[in-house]
């Protein structure tokens, strides 16, 4: 009875050490196939999927959130500002607000992130 333990506990052993192997050698694959295919950027930078250009105008539009509510609510009499998103468009860059007047009726206005300038309000349902 005791060789069929040691018997047993010798194969587990050799399992273990062979699962241990195959987890080193496979993360070690992964990991030079990683640097091979450059999926790792360089410290320190960020890779980008859009133009720089683009970015630079997400990082610092002309219009800060505070100017683009202000001018959304001077476009809507009688509102108030909800929220304020930035969004990039086919035209550019753009904040779209959404207003609320004291009636209720909700407006999303559109505003230019680079001049501040109203391009269109829109009632909601």
């Amino acid at each position: 009875m005791a060789s069929v333990i040691r018997h047993a506990v010798a194969g587990l052993r050799w399992i273990l050490i062979g699962a241990a192997v195959v987890a080193v050698v496979a993360g070690a694959a992964v990991g030079v196939a990683t640097v091979a295919l450059g999926h790792t950027p360089p410290h320190g930078t960020v890779a980008l999927d859009r133009p720089i250009a683009e970015w630079s105008l997400v990082a610092d539009p002309g219009v800060d959130r505070i100017a683009a509510m202000d001018a959304a609510v001077a476009a809507v009499p009688d509102s108030r500002a909800v929220s304020a998103e930035f969004e990039t468009e086919r035209r550019g860059p753009v904040w779209e607000v959404e207003v609320v007047t004291s009636a209720g009726v909700e407006y999303e206005v559109t505003v230019d992130a680079n001049t501040g300038e109203i391009i269109g309000a829109a009632e909601r349902d």
